[in-house]
């Protein structure tokens, strides 16, 4: 204490071809995370970290004082006050001229190319004070723009400077608008800005749209005026928090990204009130993809933390950047954060916020402050209890869900309103009156839990909503909306859209889309899906898609119901219940004749299938957050109402046997999946069992990662009867070569000719049991079953793989006199992994060929097959498989 001490290193630092956020591309330089640099000793000890891409850093206050020598057209830019350059401030001063007039008459180059390096060299020299870390950027092709902007408390002026190329010069036209209002709107609201310039550049980043360096950010490619312009701000902003107070972002990331993007939000809300959600791709509000364009900006944070929240994978906002999934970095440290700082806000009123945050920010800044400084400096100027938000808000992943139960008005006409508080989150809650679409008036109540009747005074009102504004950050806003008249108070239209939008609480959504669809015996279909889910996960989702089949004039398709629950619990994830429902031909003759004696009869047989599925499915809490592994128990209860051909043996015709009653067979399975990138495995364990039967099987498939996302795929399965008779396992046998349409008696999947015994059609199969791929009923065992396919990578650029598959079965089963192995090898077109496969075997036994010629298959294109698994393509889970 109280003493220094100097040290001296070299360094040498050789720049990567870009990583994260610097290095070089080509003749372009973005120099960061480039020197040693000393760890910060705060009242928590040391803190030795490297940067990281999630949660970057956590840098000690310095001053620096750098050189930096180059050629000297290179236009440079950087942390820090140039010192006694004169002759470099001329030239940067030229290039604004040039610049400038380049804005005026609109007539930027579309050459991005690199100039040749001058022979010459210039050594630029940068200071800075209080400042924790230092970076610059170095590129020939800048154009430069220069603005100055006065701080709103001290009236000081600070440099405004923006750096750009040929890549979006017109975006970066009013840059320098964007950098002075950020600068402004930050220093008005936190506290003045005290360096002298605040600079940023056009450049190319592989980590986020921008990043932030003390006086100085980057900012990556755009696409549009508004992201350039908000990315600009956010970064801008940055200086606040990352860079004057300091904050620990490894270990507190909300301090730094959430607080950020709190003003980050007030900022567009304040300049741009009337922003809808379309202006994130570019568009004018009269773009209506999906809805967006009815949506504010601000629903931008909401449905980041919704999407993680409605399916219960949320995590606090309290804990350091190491322990969120890289989603939730995302949607909780800069959405969530954002959400709840405004619900505090608006909740204890903005004016006093306002003046708590720079009494903050003046008390803390260039002090490195934690979250525990921050709540006691609120408490202390606003002399309010925040433990509720902390606790609520901060620190656990509760939901917010408040519901108007009931409405009366009273005799002096002031109103009585009920509301439940859904969930056990313990926040305050706005209540909101309307008279013809026209707000009333909106009052705060306190936290409360249960029920609570509260007193609105007397006024004509129509309508309340509660938090009408949405600053909370609530689960579930369909619940917040009752009017004080009619028959259903609490029961929102009917909206009907054209392949769906972003849900509105003030309506019940409901999407539809044309659909299609063929077999060999319906033919064409032709039908209409109607659905409720959209990106959102729902507490009750559902689809109805009846389709007309054009070829034997039926009526057939599909329809399912879930309802997810997410349970408060330590060992459970989410619960869903679905029921399942779908019918389709399964055979169809139009022209059968049968003679008698008198005439010759054409009868048409149509034979349906009806299936009922309903299921209960477990997903299991991770115990860790950032694990790869998803684990999943369920029970699924299949009834099968089957048509078949019965004949009356009196005259020898056959007739349609309707099944009244069904079969039932039940499937107990447990999932496990490990989606870790190198080397990802899944298991999958089945008991398919009814009071006949009980068969229990296991699949194991395992990708052996190799070079460049390639993988060889292997894929185990071993399968036994537990329980049942001959004859009541016949229908249910192992087969070496998966299932055709005829076998599938859970009926899965969809085939294009499911009874079909020749033809293109009957080539389909599906890849269960031993999955051999070429066809044979050799190998059906009542008894065990075990078999490994082995499919290689890709070959070269094309959608070609080999593959190779081996199965033995128990041969006292009947079907063979001994044990056997069985194998094929041969050729796969890959043409939709797991969707579209095409197998073309090309070895295989001698005995399933000897089979194959007595048949009549003994050609080699007999042998090819393919699958088509439309039923695994659920676009509900598009987005979910993309994102998490």
């Amino acid at each position: 204490p109280k003493s220094n001490c100097k040290i001296e290193t070299p360094f040498h630092v050789k720049l990567p071809y870009y990583f994260s956020r610097g290095g070089h591309i080509d003749q372009s330089y973005q120099i960061t995370q480039w020197y040693p640099k000393p760890a910060v000793y705060d009242r928590d000890g040391w803190h030795e970290m490297p940067y990281l891409n999630q949660g970057e850093f956590y840098s000690e206050f310095g001053s620096f004082d750098v050189k930096i020598t180059l050629p000297k057209n290179y236009v440079l830019a950087a942390t820090g006050d140039r010192i006694d350059e004169p002759e470099e401030e001329l030239w940067l001063n030229d290039k604004v001229i040039e610049t400038e007039k380049l804005v005026t008459d609109k007539n930027f180059s579309s050459d991005n190319s690199f100039p040749a390096s001058s022979t010459e060299y210039k050594t630029i020299q940068f200071k800075q004070y209080r400042v924790h870390d230092f970076a610059w950027f170095a590129d020939k092709r800048f154009h430069v723009l220069k603005g100055e902007t006065r701080l709103p408390h001290s009236g000081n002026k600070v440099d405004t400077w923006a750096f750009f190329t040929n890549s979006e010069p017109t975006l970066w036209s009013k840059s320098i608008e964007y950098i002075n209002d950020a600068t402004g709107f930050y220093s008005e609201l936190n506290g003045d800005y005290p360096y002298h310039h605040v600079t940023a550049i056009d450049g190319t980043i592989s980590a986020g749209g921008g990043m932030e360096y003390p006086n100085i950010t980057i900012i990556g490619e755009s696409n549009n005026a508004f992201t350039l312009e908000t990315t600009i701000m956010h970064e801008v902003g940055h200086n606040w928090y990352y860079g004057i107070l300091g904050s620990n972002e490894r270990e507190f990331p909300f301090l730094d990204e959430g607080l950020n993007s709190f003003y980050e939000m007030r900022y567009i809300r304040s300049k741009y009130p009337n922003e809808k959600l379309t202006s994130l791709l570019g568009k004018d509000t009269t773009f209506k993809f999906f809805g967006l364009n009815k949506l504010k900006h601000k629903a931008e944070y909401e449905l980041a933390y919704l999407y993680a929240a409605r399916k219960n994978i949320d995590q606090p906002i309290f804990q350091s950047a190491d322990k969120f999934t890289s989603y939730n970095y995302g949607g909780i440290v800069y959405s969530k954060s954002a959400l709840v700082f405004d619900y505090l806000m608006n909740y204890l009123g903005q004016e006093k916020f306002d003046q708590a945050m720079q009494f903050y920010f003046e008390n803390w800044k260039f002090k490195h402050p934690t979250p525990n400084d921050l709540i006691k400096t609120l408490e202390y100027y606003l002399n309010t209890d925040l433990s509720w938000f902390v606790n609520e808000m901060l620190l656990s992943s509760k939901k917010i869900d408040y519901r108007i139960m009931a409405h009366r008005e009273l005799s002096d006409h002031s109103h009585a309103v009920l509301i439940k508080n859904n969930s056990n989150v313990f926040g305050p809650v706005a209540l909101s009156a309307f008279k013809n679409k026209k707000l009333v008036g909106t009052v705060w109540y306190n936290a409360f839990e249960g029920k609570r009747v509260f007193e609105f005074p007397p006024s004509e009102i129509d309508e309340f909503r509660i938090d009408a504004d949405q600053f909370i950050p609530e689960i579930d806003r369909k619940n917040n909306v009752m009017r004080t008249k009619g028959v259903f108070k609490r029961i929102e239209p009917i909206k009907l859209s054209f392949l769906g939008k972003i849900d509105n609480p003030l309506y019940n959504q409901l999407n539809f889309l044309p659909i299609g669809g063929y077999n060999q015996y319906n033919k064409l279909m032709l039908g209409c899906a109607f659905y409720n889910y959209n990106f959102l996960q729902k507490k009750v989702e559902f689809t109805i898609a009846p389709m007309f089949a054009l070829g034997n004039k039926t009526v057939v398709g599909y329809a399912d119901i879930a309802r997810n629950i997410l349970p408060n619990s330590n060992a459970i994830q989410q619960i869903t219940l679905k029921a399942k429902v779908k019918s389709f031909s399964h055979y169809f003759e139009n022209t059968q004749p049968f003679n008698d004696e008198h005439s010759t009869t054409y009868q048409s047989f149509n034979l349906n299938y009806y299936k009922v599925a309903g299921t209960i499915d477990v997903e299991l809490k991770k115990q860790d957050p950032l694990s790869k592994f998803t684990q999943h128990v369920g029970y699924t209860s299949n009834f099968l109402f089957v048509d078949n051909l019965a004949f009356n043996f009196k005259d020898s015709l056959p007739s349609i046997n309707k099944q009244n009653t069904p079969t039932i067979i039940n499937d107990a399975y447990y999932t496990l999946q490990n989606v870790r990138v190198i080397n990802p495995y899944n298991l999958k364990v089945n008991f398919h069992h009814n009071d006949l039967f009980g068969k229990l099987s296991a699949e194991f498939n395992y990708a052996f990662t190799l070079k460049g996302k390639k993988s060889f795929d292997v894929r185990l399965f071993a399968g036994t009867f537990v329980y049942g008779s001959q004859i009541n396992k016949q229908p249910y046998l192992y087969r070496t070569s998966g299932y055709t349409g005829a076998q599938d008696y859970l009926f899965d999947n969809n085939f294009v000719g499911r009874n079909d015994l020749v033809g293109l059609p009957s080539a389909q199969f599906a890849e269960n049991d031993g999955a051999l791929k070429v066809p044979t009923f050799l190998g059906q065992s009542n008894t065990w079953m075990l078999a490994m396919n082995i499919k290689s990578p890709k070959i070269g650029i094309l959608p070609l793989k080999l593959f190779a598959d081996i199965a033995t079965v128990d041969g006292s089963s009947g079907y063979l006199l001994k044990d056997k192995f069985f194998y094929d090898a041969g050729l796969n077109v890959s043409l939709w992994k797991n969707i579209f496969e095409i197998y073309i075997p090309f070895a295989y036994n001698k005995e399933i060929k000897d089979v194959m010629t007595l048949n009549n298959k003994g050609n080699w294109y007999d042998a090819i097959r393919f699958t088509f698994n439309l039923h695994l393509i659920k676009p509900r889970n598009f987005i979910s498989n993309n994102l998490m």
